[in-house]
């Protein structure tokens, strides 16, 4: 065999361990740190997950006791109750029943379901702010389950100081006449 001289045997040992390192470095080190960047980024994914899950679970909880005060108001309301002459009585109450345009009632009905939604969109003219926001205090305040679904407002009249407004209100109601 040949010998090799101490500066080849050193060129051939740094190769060695330079090949060695680069060898564990690309087969060990570097797939466990990409698989420690991955579990990171994974686990941040899954805290953002689980507060938007347990953002989710609060706005369930407050959906779910507001549909409990709802279903409870639907019990204590009268039983002659119907959505028409109710705001009716309000827009009076308010002022506003003499800027009534028009009020259209319709009925919804829910398949498999003890309740129907009936549903009054009203249309107010010239009417001012201070007489619309009663009115929909009234409406909103009431212990009768009445929510104002859509409210769609424009300026009115010459100096633009009134509105125009379209409400869109509804309600349950049993289908067996409560």
């Amino acid at each position: 065999m040949m010998e090799l001289s101490k500066r080849e045997i050193n060129v051939l040992t740094f190769g060695a361990v330079f090949t060695f390192l680069f060898l564990v470095s690309q087969f060990v080190v570097s797939p466990v740190l990409d698989k420690r960047d991955n579990l990171e980024r994974i686990l941040a994914e899954k805290q953002i997950a689980l507060e938007e899950m347990i953002l989710e679970q609060v706005h369930y909880n407050a959906l779910s006791k507001n549909f409990d005060v709802r279903k409870e108001a639907l019990i204590n309301r009268e039983k002659q109750f119907s959505l028409f002459p109710f705001l009716d009585s309000r827009a009076e109450k308010s002022g506003v029943k003499e800027n009534v345009a028009y009020m259209k009632p319709f009925t919804k009905q829910i398949e498999n379901a003890s309740y129907k939604v009936e549903s009054v969109k009203v249309k107010l003219r010239g009417v001012y702010l201070k007489e619309l926001m009663d009115f929909l205090y009234l409406i909103e305040n009431s212990k009768n389950a009445v929510a104002i679904t859509s409210l769609s407002l424009s300026k009115a009249g010459k100096e633009k100081i009134k509105l125009d407004a379209v409400i869109e209100t509804e309600t349950l109601m049993l289908k067996n006449g409560a």
